[in-house]
């Protein structure tokens, strides 16, 4: 029998020796030409970062010097002063839109001193403080990926010369019903800029306004002027709650609006261009005023009546500002005078609600 015999054993005894000795050559070879393609791979990105520094790249083992390898099918990298594509930085902006779209991310090339030389703007810390602004930046960018509207892009903006716009803010509140009433008696469309609570008590007032054919705009959730100015992260966060809020009472994705205290005031000087910048990325519209009730800062019956009549009578379209909750009952007593004195005028106002059709007036 050949097993057990010793032809078995003395065959059995060669092949684990050739198994000993080829495998580990068969490894080895595996691993040197990995080996080496790493090492080339390193050689080539050392050039790069050598001239991304400006400094005069390193001369590889396998290179002479005139920049060929040992390789006849490899070229050396790129040098600064040629005209070869620079590096380019993309920063992620592929955010979905309110319908899904996906906007398109931004590419941004380093820039280029003449002669074909990179400049100093292109060396690493420079890169590594730019990237570090871009993140931050993305990370409220990505915030809220629902939180979209239409914008204006594609908005054939209404003639409105001679057109009155009531505005109140801060409402709803227990004034609300007394607006309402004096607006349907004189069959007048007119814009809430809300503060939502998300009680059953604000949602039904938030209701009536919608269905009485009045336009709800967004104000804030909360109102407090250090909170939500403190960064654009916090606008967002109060922004996304008021949203939600009005949403889940009336189901109006509200497109529409206004700043507490206005685009510009002394609460968000830091973070205004920021907010400003990316809620229009949004697509969402902000308006501010130009004619002013001062109904918020305690004006009388005469102060309010006078005031909003002659600075109306001095521009081309208002947009007025008056306050559901703040103003009071200061507010209520005037309103229908205001609206009688504006509707007799003899430039013939046509009193209408805010839209995406209306140019805002904006600081």
């Amino acid at each position: 029998m050949y097993i057990g015999s010793v032809k078995f054993f003395k065959h059995l005894i060669i092949t684990v020796v050739l198994l000993l000795i080829t495998v580990p050559t068969a490894l080895c070879i595996v691993f040197g030409v990995s080996g080496a393609e790493k090492d080339r791979e390193i050689s080539s990105l050392k050039a790069e970062i050598a001239v991304l520094k400006g400094e005069a790249p390193e001369n590889p083992d396998n290179t002479d010097n005139t920049g060929t390898t040992d390789n006849p099918e490899e070229t050396a990298p790129v040098i600064a002063d040629t005209k070869e594509p620079l590096p380019i930085t993309t920063t992620p902006e592929e955010i979905p839109g309110k319908d899904g779209d996906v906007t398109a991310a931004t590419t941004t090339l380093p820039e280029e001193a003449e002669g074909g030389e990179v400049s100093d703007s292109t060396t690493a810390p420079q890169a590594e403080e730019e990237t570090g602004e871009a993140d931050e930046k993305v990370s409220y960018e990505l915030l809220y990926p629902e939180l979209y509207a239409l914008g204006t892009g594609d908005i054939q903006y209404k003639e409105d010369k001679d057109y009155v716009y009531l505005t109140f803010d801060d409402g709803p509140s227990k004034y609300t019903e007394n607006i309402l009433y004096y607006l349907d008696l004189y069959e007048i469309k007119a814009t809430f800029f809300v503060v939502p609570d998300g009680t059953e008590t604000c949602n039904n007032r938030l209701k009536r306004i919608a269905e009485e054919g009045h336009t709800i705009g967004i104000h804030t959730a909360c109102h407090e002027y250090d909170k939500i100015y403190s960064s654009v992260e916090s606008y967002l966060d109060d922004f996304n709650l008021a949203y939600n809020r009005i949403y889940e009472a009336t189901g109006i994705k509200c497109n529409l609006f206004r700043f507490p205290g206005g685009s510009k005031n002394d609460y968000n000087k830091e973070h205004r261009d920021e907010i400003i910048e990316e809620m229009t990325r949004r697509g969402f519209i902000y308006f501010d005023w130009n004619v002013d009730s001062r109904d918020a800062m305690g004006a009388d019956w005469t102060e309010m009546y006078n005031t909003v009549l002659s600075e109306t009578a001095d521009v081309p379209r208002a947009i007025i500002l008056m306050h559901d909750y703040n103003g009071g009952y200061n507010t209520i007593l005037v309103l229908e005078d205001i609206i009688r004195a504006l509707i007799a005028d003899s430039r013939n106002f046509t009193m209408d609600k805010l839209s995406e059709a209306v140019r805002p007036i904006q600081f």
